[in-house]
């Protein structure tokens, strides 16, 4: 009798499909609007602000005699592009004379995955604490992440620092421990970016890691605002006659200050990148007017496949992309460190 064990030319049964299970998006570079194409490195533009009102009562009959400039409070700032390149090569017989299961083509294969990884990678800069980089020769130039922009202190990077007059003030950068992740650091924060700028959002939004996010959309609502103290021991809920579905989960947040739409990432401070780290990434967050952000497109990814030569097929992508801040001083930051 023959047995399975000992059958000649037994094939191996490979399901025809691979499991890719990881649908991270990229929050910034699908949320924050695009501008216009950079024709040079680095763009310079200009914010303003009002003077501070003060007193006036002039008195009859004296002449004019003091002159200021409505134009004295705008200040100069600057954006710089950074180039990302991806490669990928495949040799010959793995290319054309291998039949491999879920897979009809593996270099294009490679182009479809690496272009999903070149935009993670702008979404990291992006995400992170990293500096203004002006090309060494060595590293090239770099964008300034949205970690940098928003701080109370100088850049002192490649490019213009933030005026001390446009800089988010301590309200609006939260660096205290995660257990101090509170509802009332939100209002606060959130009420600071109002005293600032007078600009009552409907579409801002809180690109946060999971546990920020997890905090503000699960236990806010069950905490009371100054603590993570539970506000009871029960728990109520209200369902029509029927319903088999019960939640406590927010997508939403509204303030007095504005409407607020939680956006969970998992590429901020992402590690290996300036600040990056993976316990307090989860935490981080920017808290952003949209409009008060964009991306300049120089090249957007762009496949490049040489001519064969023998040994492998090879390809790049790349792609040129400047981030740019218009006015920082209504944003906010939270950046838990302990």
């Amino acid at each position: 009798m023959l047995l399975e064990k000992n059958v000649v030319g037994k094939k191996t049964d490979w399901a025809n499909y691979i499991t890719l299970s990881d649908e991270h998006g990229t929050p910034l570079l699908q949320r924050l609007p695009k501008g216009e194409k950079p024709v040079n490195v680095v763009k310079h533009y200009q914010a303003d602000t009002y003077e501070t009102p003060a007193p006036v009562a002039w008195p009859e009959g004296k002449s004019w005699d003091t002159f200021t400039s409505a134009g004295a409070q705008r200040k100069e700032l600057t954006a710089r592009v950074q180039y990302v390149v991806q490669t990928a090569a495949v040799g010959k017989l793995a290319q054309d004379v291998t039949d491999t299961a879920g897979v009809q083509d593996e270099l294009a294969r490679e182009i479809t995955k690496k272009m999903t990884l070149i935009s993670r990678i702008i979404e990291c800069h992006a995400g992170s604490d990293q500096a203004a980089y002006a090309d060494d020769g060595v590293t090239g130039h770099m964008f300034r992440g949205i970690g940098k922009w928003l701080q109370t202190t100088a850049q002192s990077d490649a490019d213009s620092d933030v005026p001390s007059s446009i800089r988010p003030n301590t309200n609006q950068i939260f660096t205290g421990a995660t257990t101090a992740v509170v509802e009332n650091v939100f209002k606060t924060a959130m009420q600071s970016m109002w005293d600032a700028t007078g600009m009552k959002a409907r579409n801002m939004i809180l690109v946060g890691g999971s546990s920020l996010i997890n905090q503000m959309a699960e236990n806010f609502q069950f905490f009371l605002p100054s603590s993570q103290s539970t506000q009871s021991s029960g728990r109520v809920t209200n369902r029509d006659e029927g319903k088999s579905t019960i939640g406590s989960n927010i997508s939403t947040y509204l303030s007095s200050w504005g409407t607020l739409e939680l956006i969970p990432t998992k590429w901020n401070i992402a590690t290996g990148f300036s600040g990056g780290s993976a316990t307090y990434g989860p935490w981080r967050g920017y808290l952003l007017h949209p409009e008060m952000w964009m991306w300049h497109w120089n090249q957007k990814p762009t496949v490049y496949q040489p001519e064969y030569k023998g040994g492998s097929y090879t390809c790049a992508i790349e792609a040129i992309i400047m981030l740019l801040c218009k006015n920082p001083i209504g944003e906010a930051k939270f950046a838990s460190a302990s």
